[in-house]
């Protein structure tokens, strides 16, 4: 029977070796589920946390907001990611963490997790690894929305959601769900909503990309991957 945590599961065994201890021990981890409605916020800014957050369904987003109310959207996080495991340490978190989507979360108690990594050190590692991972994007994209044009901002975004997707399952052939609006998108890649849409109009017009009602398909993934000057390495999807 399918466990709340599957899905933290198999994002874990995508990055890494998870032993069939590690894999029971998270399992038994309690957990509170929790739904969210499409703008609610799982976390707030300022705020001193005292559990995790994992994605169960849906789709979630890192963001701050400049003094004139404008958004930067910091990152995507779907079903299996952990976007505040942060927190198990730095208590204090320093950015909104809303749904994307309408999504269901678990919420696990940091005094349950931190037992669980004394328990089982090689989880530890495996977290830590994540934690390194999630900095690697950030490095990634600090680049590209300093560097790249917006058509090679718009297809990395997409086949960084593709692979990361693939990873834990939930893509079906060249077809994806990506529930994220072109505000959503303009306000991740540092554009206008006109300027999203017209690029994405771009790379549907060159046989790149098709996106339409969340869903988006890779026409073209050597077009797209050399567009979006995307290499997947910094996502460290292995167990080396």
């Amino acid at each position: 029977m399918p466990q709340p945590l599957d899905v933290l599961i198999a994002k874990l065994d995508a990055i890494g070796r998870l032993s069939p201890e590690g894999e029971a021990a998270i399992r038994q981890l309690p957990v509170r589920v929790a739904h969210l409605e499409r703008g609610e916020d799982a976390v707030m800014e300022g705020q001193v946390m005292g559990h995790c957050c994992v994605v169960l369904q849906g789709l979630l987003h890192r963001h701050k907001h400049m003094q004139d109310g404008s958004r930067q959207i910091l990152s995507f996080h779907p079903s299996g990611d952990i976007p505040d495991l942060q927190s198990l340490h730095l208590k204090r978190v320093d950015y909104t963490l809303s749904a994307t989507t309408p999504s269901e979360i678990g919420l696990i108690r940091h005094a349950d997790m931190q037992a669980m990594l004394r328990a089982y050190p090689t989880l530890t590692d495996l977290f830590w690894r994540d934690t390194l991972i999630d900095s690697a994007k950030f490095l990634t994209w600090m680049m590209l929305i300093g560097q790249a044009s917006a058509e090679a901002r718009m297809a990395h975004l997409f086949c960084e959601m593709f692979m990361r997707l693939k990873s834990v399952g939930t893509v079906e052939g060249n077809e994806f769900p990506f529930r994220a609006t072109q505000n959503d998108l303009a306000d991740a890649l540092g554009m206008s909503i006109v300027h999203a849409n017209r690029t994405l109009q771009e790379l549907r017009s060159a046989g790149l990309l098709a996106f339409s009602n969340g869903v988006a398909e890779i026409l073209d993934w050597p077009k797209l991957r050399a567009l979006g000057q995307f290499d997947p390495a910094y996502l460290h999807l292995s167990r080396d």
